[in-house]
């Protein structure tokens, strides 16, 4: 902005200069804004600093003449004395007069405030955003929160720069704040930057909620979909076509007694029919071998599918466990065994489950190829982190000590 007004077209900038005396104060870069300002800042302080302890000290020496030589030692000592809190009380005064902020505390309070009175995370960001840039007196302020899927949220207060400080949440990554230039105090610039990380992460954590709450409300109108298929197009018609067969042998059996049995022999496989699709549906709510085995006995009956061979050790009961609990453990586990028999090129296989009073720690290892360096998101491992988030849990696969692959899921039973 300043280069524009004084690049632009008109009279000579000399001739500006000499009408009006001096040039307007937008004319001057703002690292030169900041500079004249400390400086008329501090000279402010120092002339009144030295005009009052200066009249103090000669005052003391006027007045107190009789006293000799003590004279001069009263007036340092009173000048000596009154030098910190008179500096004090002017400089505060100077503050207040060129709009400066030298309490981080302060300006600590006067975020969290404007934090708080946000209606949500992302009205908050902004209104730090806005804090921010006020406290730093920058030309602007950009904040960038990365969230979990990969994408950026930016929130911009002005023309922000590209002087990058990362935010930092209990030693992750969640963002950056953008600035233009360098900042006029690091010191502030730090403790600001504390304080946006945590905004930053409500935010990330909205943003996740968000998502999740979209994702169980596609999988549950998925779910209620694929039932109203099951029911309309394979129990309904077989029910009625049940209706039908009965009703017909119902009026057949007085008039041609040997054609009924025709007729019930089609309800008797029509019934099978629908007895199986029952079973069907009940079978996609839940796997039945949780329910027939249990959970350790679901594994090992799976673990014996062609393949390589797959152990399974437990550490405590597995008795009581939160349904949810089981479902997300069998799911996790078969779709882990189903990576390892398809891609892992392994000989054995591994499966541990570790009970604690807090959580079930699910490891499954192999003895393959193991992963690359930097594995895509492909959908099996997106399926087994959803499958642990939803419980609360995390889920992680990364390269095994020795050579092959070790996933490992957290899953909390409370």
């Amino acid at each position: 902005m300043g280069r524009k007004l004084l690049g632009a077209s008109g009279p000579p900038q000399g001739a500006a200069a000499g009408r009006s005396g001096v040039l307007p104060v937008g004319a001057f870069p703002r690292d030169r804004r900041r500079h004249l300002g400390l400086i008329l800042n501090r000279a402010l302080v120092y002339a009144v600093l030295t005009a009052v302890v200066g009249a103090v000290y000669f005052g003391i020496i006027a007045v107190a003449a009789g006293l000799g030589s003590w004279a001069g030692l009263v007036a340092a000592l009173a000048a000596g004395a009154l030098f910190h809190p008179v500096r004090q009380r002017v400089q505060e005064f100077a503050d207040r007069l060129f709009k400066v902020e030298r309490d981080p505390y302060r300006v600590a309070d006067r975020l969290n405030q404007s934090v708080q009175r946000a209606s949500g995370p992302v009205e908050a960001l902004e209104s730090a955003a806005t804090a921010i840039r006020q406290a730093l007196k920058a030309d602007g302020v950009a904040v960038e929160v990365l969230l979990s899927d990969g994408s950026l949220r930016r929130v911009c207060d002005g023309e922000p720069g590209e002087q990058a400080t990362p935010l930092i949440w209990h030693g992750r990554p969640v963002g950056r704040l953008l600035l233009e230039g360098e900042p006029p105090d690091p010191g502030l610039l730090d403790m600001l930057v504390r304080h946006l990380a945590e905004v930053a992460h409500a935010v990330r954590l909205t943003a996740d909620l968000q998502r999740s709450r979209e994702r169980i409300l596609a999988t549950r109108e998925e779910e209620r979909r694929r039932l109203r298929r099951d029911l309309h197009d394979g129990l309904g018609p077989t029910l009625a076509s049940l209706a039908m067969t009965v009703d017909e042998a119902r009026l057949r059996l007085s008039k041609d007694p040997a054609a009924v049995d025709p007729l019930l022999r089609r309800v008797r496989s029509q019934m099978a029919t629908a007895i199986g699709d029952v079973r069907d549906l009940v079978y996609g709510l839940r796997p039945p071998a949780l329910d027939d085995l249990g959970l350790e006995g679901a594994l090992r009956l799976f673990g014996q599918a062609p393949g390589p061979r797959v152990d399974v050790v437990t550490e405590g009961s597995l008795d009581g466990l939160p349904a949810a609990v089981e479902v997300a453990v069998y799911r996790i586990v078969q779709e882990a065994l189903t990576n390892v028999r398809r891609h892992a090129g392994a000989t054995a296989c591994l499966v541990s489950l570790a009970r604690t009073d807090e959580e079930l720690r699910v490891a499954v290892c192999d003895d393959g190829v193991g992963l690359p360096p930097r594995p895509p998101a492909g959908v099996g491992l997106t399926s087994m982190r959803e499958r642990a988030a939803e419980t609360g849990g995390t889920c992680t696969a990364g390269r095994r000590e020795g050579g092959g692959t070790e996933i490992v899921a957290r899953l909390p039973l409370h």
